[in-house]
């Protein structure tokens, strides 16, 4: 299964989505069954994440200090992944004006997922304590059709 998370920049959201992910599959012995990545609908290539997003993932054992921004038109091929999770529903929308399948695209809980660019660790915190809650979930649905 090949998942990739997105967002605006790929610089806070995806990359903490795509770390703290990668982990759980980890801990759960699965990289031979899911691959994920990921990129932002507006990201400047090589761009680094902010300290303050490095800091709150290095807090939950989750490295994402050689994270550098890729943009998701920089892929040739869309078709290669069978999951697309975003963060707002605009990022939905923009992905399914792309022409990426409705039944491939999934928001990230039930509510949107803040950008906290420009905010301090207090709110990298929440947003990172949010993106795993709704990864847990995420992680439980798709281990259903994820084999070993």
């Amino acid at each position: 299964m090949k998942i990739v998370f997105v967002c605006t920049a790929n610089i806070c959201r995806s990359p903490m989505a795509e770390g703290m992910f990668r982990k759980m599959i980890e801990e759960n012995g699965l990289e031979e069954s899911v691959f994920c990545l990921s990129f932002g609908l507006a990201a400047k290539e090589g761009k680094r994440p902010p300290e303050n997003a490095v800091a709150v993932c290095r807090e939950i054992g989750v490295d994402i200090s050689g994270h550098k921004a890729r943009n998701l038109s920089s892929l040739k091929d869309l078709d290669i992944f069978d999951a697309f999770v975003v963060m707002t529903e605009t990022q939905a929308y923009v992905l399914k004006q792309a022409g990426v399948p409705e039944d491939k695209l999934y928001l990230l809980g039930e509510e949107e997922i803040k950008d906290p660019y420009g905010t301090d660790l207090d709110e990298f915190r929440q947003c990172r304590d949010q993106i795993w809650r709704q990864l847990q979930v995420l992680f439980q649905r798709l281990c259903r059709f994820i084999r070993k």
